[in-house]
């Protein structure tokens, strides 16, 4: 199971760095440009204004890595760690397509259910954010 975790996690990394970068990248100058002329050091901008500007980018990342992982994950049971691909691998060895559509429709409402509660949790964050910027 650890080789498995390794490499999910290695895999994870990319979307979750380039999403953060591009959601750093997309603040505008001139809010940076106006918290330097506020007196913000470099954290304050980073915490204060740059993250939350960018947390869509950063939460678009997330839920994309999440679904990744869920569906990269039933490719572990090749290599022995077990999980919903045990059911796809074992259908697959004893030609039983019920044990394989049920490995693959569990791992697809596992995905969809993760995605959508993270874009509730999103949303959630995203207007308390909004809210305790605006005072």
């Amino acid at each position: 199971m650890r080789p498995a975790i390794f490499a999910l996690f290695l895999y994870s990394l990319l979307p979750l760095l380039r999403n953060t970068y591009a959601g750093i990248q997309s603040v505008d100058e001139h809010v940076v440009i106006a918290a330097k002329g506020m007196g913000f050091n470099t954290f304050q901008r980073l915490y204060k204004i740059e993250l939350p500007i960018a947390f869509p980018y950063i939460m678009s990342g997330i839920r994309l890595t999440t679904v990744y992982i869920i569906s990269w994950t039933t490719l572990a049971a090749l290599i022995g760690a077990g999980g919903l691909g045990d059911f796809i691998v074992s259908g697959i060895g004893i030609n039983n397509t019920y044990l394989i559509v049920t490995g693959a429709i569990a791992a697809i409402v596992l995905a969809l259910i993760t995605d959508l509660i993270l874009g509730k949790l999103e949303n959630r964050t995203y207007k308390k954010s909004k809210a305790i910027n605006a005072n």
